[in-house]
């Protein structure tokens, strides 16, 4: 999972990863959570809050085989107990990481795929904008 740290360090300087306990039940309560990201070591409280999320809001769960520690060493910051990714494309890749190294994860990891190329078909073509004449 040490490959997963790289991403979550990338992932966090896109400014699509929120870290921290409040700061995650915030972004889940908003619906723009794609991915929660659980540290080894998490705590009773977290490891609780954590499972509310993923049975009221459906945000499935990786729980990381790192302590709090190493993930914020990746991030630059204080140890990071829980964190989730907010885009679909770094969602996925992290779920074929983690199946890469877990097979139970690799369900999730088709499902993110296919999700994200939902996001991505939706994108679709930018429309052409009027340029303005003069001034």
């Amino acid at each position: 999972m040490h490959d997963m740290l790289g991403l979550l360090g990338l992932c966090f300087r896109a400014g699509r990863l929120v870290c921290g306990d409040d700061a995650v039940a915030d972004t889940v309560s908003a619906g723009e959570a794609r991915l929660l990201l659980l540290a080894g070591d998490a705590g009773a409280g977290i490891c609780r809050r954590v499972a509310y999320h993923q049975q009221s809001r459906g945000v499935p769960v990786i729980r990381m085989d790192c302590s709090a520690e190493e993930m914020g060493q990746a991030l630059g910051r204080r140890p990071v107990a829980v964190c989730c990714i907010t885009d679909a494309g770094f969602a996925a890749a992290a779920a074929q990481k983690a199946a890469a190294v877990d097979e139970t994860y690799a369900a999730l990891a088709q499902q993110l795929g296919e999700k994200k190329k939902r996001v991505e078909s939706r994108r679709g073509h930018k429309k052409p904008r009027k340029k303005s004449a003069g001034t």
